[in-house]
């Protein structure tokens, strides 16, 4: 919902109203003090301040929601200016947990590629959880703290740096290439038609979606993302790479 409208909170408690209707005619009972509003928004956040101000506040029945910044969704860590550094540091401090048992590993002899399958199955999939997601989204920051992660995971494990990075941009663009499968092959995904017409699209074709927008977080997007991806994968390999390196 469109937080500049005069009506979002009118609307917002209405369609809260009905679900706990719903929820007790279902024998259910909702529980306020465990619920989270998140106001999602591109605007600037002392804007976006002044604009929360004018509306009233979400409530079920008569108690009212907590209201953050931030909320962790699946595992996702989402921010109300739909920045990605929130959860690109939550999962840094897990992989620098994770790594001490890689060094513990070492120490009682484990081989270096032993250690390469135990960060490659323990490790990665922490980094790159939801990355198809994410990964467009990021900022110069982001890519210096996942760069950060990435070279105390390759000096642990003994392996080289490019090594590192090459299996995490491996893993990261074969995501993708499923994620976009599964919505090229489904007709009622919210997003086939913005994808569909890149499935025949070859190297020298490069018809990428156009997306008119002012702000930059638009068109670092998935949508886009991924239509390159289609397009000439090479070309967000290399980028990838470039960004995690430097």
């Amino acid at each position: 919902m469109l937080i500049s409208s005069s009506s979002h909170s009118i609307e917002m408690n209405e369609f809260l109203s009905r679900i706990d209707c719903r929820s007790v005619g279902n024998g259910l009972i909702l529980n306020p003090s465990k619920c989270q509003a998140v106001n999602f928004s591109m605007r600037h956040e002392r804007h976006l301040n002044t604009i929360l101000r004018s509306h009233n506040a979400c409530t079920i029945g008569d108690s009212l929601i907590n209201t953050v910044s931030k909320v962790n969704y699946l595992g996702v860590t989402f921010s109300s200016d739909l920045s990605w550094s929130s959860h690109v540091l939550l999962s840094s401090k897990k992989v620098f947990r994770l790594t001490y048992y890689i060094k513990r590993l070492h120490a009682l002899g484990i081989t270096r590629h032993l250690l390469l399958q135990f960060a490659n199955s323990c490790i990665l999939p922490i980094i790159l959880y939801c990355s198809p997601l994410f990964f467009p989204g990021l900022l110069r920051k982001d890519f210096a703290v996942l760069r950060r992660v990435l070279k105390a995971v390759s000096n642990v494990c003994g392996e080289s740096f490019d090594v590192i990075i090459n299996m995490v941009v491996d893993r990261h663009l074969k995501s993708c290439k499923l994620l976009a499968g599964v919505i090229l092959s489904d007709t009622n995904y919210p997003i086939h038609s913005y994808i569909s017409p890149y499935r025949s699209s070859g190297r020298t074709r490069r018809n990428y979606i156009k997306i008119h927008a002012l702000k930059q977080k638009y068109k670092s997007s998935i949508i886009p993302y991924l239509a390159n991806i289609l397009c000439d994968e090479q070309v967000v390999r290399v980028n990838l790479v470039n960004n995690l390196h430097s």
